[in-house]
């Protein structure tokens, strides 16, 4: 199965993770083909679940995977951790995670369901013995329970947390990593998130740099940043040099290449340098027309236009409507 360059991004985190405490990830996932057989092995790699439950046995720490996301800080996952790290508020970074946190572990995603004064996040998962399942839900909580922590001033205010399995030996490890409402042997496992949780602010919000970032999930999710094209390479860096955005002839110095050269590569992908940088301004002028509150002069400035005006009339070009027009139809 292919896998997008956000999941390649979360696989490495994990293996430096891995490697940062002693256990090889490369000889964890030897080992993991090895147990599945040949033949098992010929077919497939190891699942995610098969490569935890090893690193676990080899390690000898049964409290492994919670260490693991215990140790998974936000900004090893690049542009993702970023964007979650400006959301306005933790509803907000909720909604975020479930857009683009979801294609980290293959075979298990997070379900939301809106409950009494809250909303309910389920883990649903559809691969793996039991005790392989109960491995995820340790990571995945563990992190959860990291990145939020890194976000706000009061992570666990009014948080429940259901565990479909029984209490585990190392309970212990539990009540030391989540100061939350625990209960086991239930139906699902899952969180439950009260409002008042999902209104508190992340302390490091930053709406005009948040739409760069979800700009920059958006094209890893979408497979427009595979890395053997001039294109998805250019529209790269220049969503990253944003606000001031590198010219062709910088591009091709940054490239190693000539000017010259860049265009007929582009050229010879049915574009050029002139149409990506229109593409990549008018998503980010959609995107902060519909997601932000800044005024249209200071849009222009943020996409590098010298004069409002000249932005009015580019937006006008893409769309065949004004600024103006396409906030209010996009305002809920």
């Amino acid at each position: 199965m292919a896998i997008t360059a956000l999941q390649a991004i979360a696989i490495k985190a994990f293996r430096d993770r891995l490697a940062s405490m002693g256990v090889n990830p490369l000889e964890v996932i030897e080992t993991a083909s090895l147990r599945r057989g040949a033949a098992a092995s010929a077919h497939s790699p190891p699942t995610p679940h098969e490569i935890l439950e090893t690193a676990v046995a080899m390690s000898g720490d049964t409290t492994l995977a919670i260490k693991i996301g215990s140790g998974l800080d936000l900004t090893q996952y690049g542009a993702y951790g970023f964007a979650l790290m400006t959301c306005s508020d933790i509803g907000a970074a909720l909604k975020l995670f479930l857009r683009y946190g979801q294609t980290f572990i293959q075979s298990s995603n997070w379900h939301r369901s809106v409950s009494k004064d809250g909303v309910v996040l389920c883990l649903q998962q559809n691969a793996g013995t039991g005790y392989q399942k109960m491995l995820v839900t340790e990571l995945a909580f563990s992190q959860l329970y990291l990145q939020t922590k890194s976000l706000v001033a009061k992570p666990t205010e009014g948080v429940t947390v259901h565990f479909s399995y029984p209490k585990p030996a190392h309970f212990g490890v539990y009540e030391q990593n989540w100061p939350v409402l625990m209960e086991f042997n239930q139906e699902h496992t899952q969180i439950f998130l009260p409002d008042q949780w999902l209104r508190q602010r992340v302390r490091t919000g930053d709406p005009s740099t948040n739409v760069l970032f979800n700009h920059q999930c958006e094209e890893l999710v979408s497979g427009m940043a595979e890395v053997d094209e001039t294109t998805a390479i250019i529209r790269r860096l220049l969503i990253h040099s944003a606000g001031s955005f590198l010219s062709i002839s910088e591009l091709a110095e940054k490239l190693h290449v000539t000017e010259r050269t860049l265009r007929r590569r582009l050229a010879a992908e049915g574009t050029d340098f002139r149409t990506i940088l229109d593409d990549i301004k008018n998503r980010l002028a959609q995107n902060y027309l519909s997601k932000t509150s800044l005024s249209v002069a200071e849009i222009a400035d943020l996409l590098n236009y010298s004069e409002a005006t000249n932005f009015h009339r580019a937006f006008q070009r893409w769309n065949s409507t004004t600024p103006a027009d396409y906030r209010q139809q996009a305002s809920p």
